[in-house]
């Protein structure tokens, strides 16, 4: 009896390791599966700043990181040049389209490629960079040249988040419009015109990266002129004429012409979170809420600070309304994964490090990929049930 008992004892035990062993794999097949997805943290820094400034975009960088792991994930900031010097000056001049595609662009594929090759694979891992979560945060003018990356580098891009960034255009100088006295606001104006001619010239659109994204509203002439200038701007908001001319086009001439509409739009599409914050004391970017691809409600319109009631909000423009031709707004929107909001009470690019904390790195960088998916498949749900498109945060006005 107590032979019959053991025996059975050892049988157990025999059939419980057995399965112990078989699930192994499968276990350490899913804690691998678990830890191959990695974040790429990418920052675009604007106008008068370097990617590694200590005081700016350096201690964002560093704030990331030590929000983040480390071993498994990525920070970077894109160099637009070779030093800190030439960095700083590319802020100010230089072709836009050529920034872009070979500074971003390249230094997005290279920090992809140094991950992969920190990667350890099985026999039955395919070999790829699909693991690898790619975030770009654009900053001001780096928010125009973060979405050109999403739109045309190789790279796919998994997030976007920009802060008081133009997507809508600069339309003019800032604070014409609260000049002291009469001659000031007539010379301010006069200025802002002839800035607005010399904007879409060839020779001055491959040298200022500012003309990149003007966009004079005020005027159906110029307003033309930006739509057949080629710009950087114009390109990646689908509202250049299409055309295929390398000479009209200017020294960026191959990034356009090569990376077709449909395309472009197709890369934003794939976008799980497109999030856009502005500023509600914003006085750098003309009109502030360009941030939030608000838009003129006609050509042409001459725009003050009384105006700004009068503006389209996002949903009612081209940008979101043009669905085949446009920039994928409205499709995201209604998954959910568009994120509007306004950084309270705040100057242009002014936010303290715990607001950025608490408004971007816990809710786009710390939270798991997994768990963004898992969101975005509930929400998508709730929308079929309820046959409601989600709403817009707020607005700043």
């Amino acid at each position: 009896m107590m032979m019959m008992m053991m025996m059975k004892m050892k049988m157990r035990f025999c059939c419980a390791l057995l399965c112990l062993l078989l699930c192994l794999p499968f276990c350490s097949r899913g804690q691998q599966q678990q830890r191959q997805k990695q974040l790429l943290i990418v920052l675009v820094h604007g106008m008068g700043d370097t990617c590694c400034n200590p005081l700016s975009l350096g201690k964002i960088e560093s704030l990331i990181e030590s929000s983040s792991n480390t071993e498994t994930n990525k920070v970077i900031s894109i160099k637009f040049g070779r030093n800190s010097v030439s960095d700083f000056i590319s802020g100010f001049i230089g072709d836009a389209f050529s920034l872009v595609k070979d500074f971003g662009c390249a230094q997005l594929r290279n920090a992809k490629e140094e991950m992969m090759m920190h990667r350890d694979f099985d026999s039955t891992e395919k070999k790829n960079d699909d693991k690898v979560e790619t975030i770009l945060l654009g900053f001001s003018q780096g928010g125009v040249f973060a979405r050109a990356m999403v739109e045309t580098c190789e790279d796919e891009v998994n997030a976007l988040i920009t802060f008081g960034a133009p997507h809508s255009g600069v339309w003019k100088f800032p604070g014409c419009d609260k000049m002291a006295n009469a001659l000031s606001r007539k010379w301010c104006e006069y200025s802002r015109k002839v800035a607005s001619k010399a904007a879409y010239s060839k020779m001055l659109k491959s040298k200022s990266v500012q003309a990149s994204y003007f966009r004079d509203v005020s005027d159906a002439k110029r307003f033309e002129q930006y739509v057949r200038s080629g710009s950087l701007l114009s390109v990646i908001n689908g509202e250049d004429d299409g055309s295929d001319d390398d000479d009209a086009r200017g020294e960026g001439a191959a990034f356009p012409s090569t990376i077709k509409k449909q395309n472009r739009r197709a890369k934003m599409c794939n976008l799980d979170v497109f999030a856009m914050f502005s500023f509600e004391k914003d006085e750098v970017v003309v009109p502030r809420d360009s941030a939030v691809f608000s838009d003129a409600p006609s050509v042409p319109f001459e725009y003050t600070e009384e105006k700004s009631s009068e503006l389209l909000n996002v949903r009612e423009t081209k940008f979101y309304l043009n669905e085949e031709d446009g920039l994928c707004l409205r499709e995201l929107d209604e998954k959910n994964r568009m994120k509007i909001d306004v950084v309270p009470d705040a100057h242009h690019m002014q936010f303290s490090l715990e607001w950025f904390t608490e408004n971007v790195i816990d809710k786009y960088i710390v939270a798991a990929p997994e768990k963004r998916e898992e969101e975005v498949k509930e929400e998508e749900e709730e929308d079929k049930k309820e046959g409601v498109i989600h709403s817009i945060n707020r607005f700043s006005k």
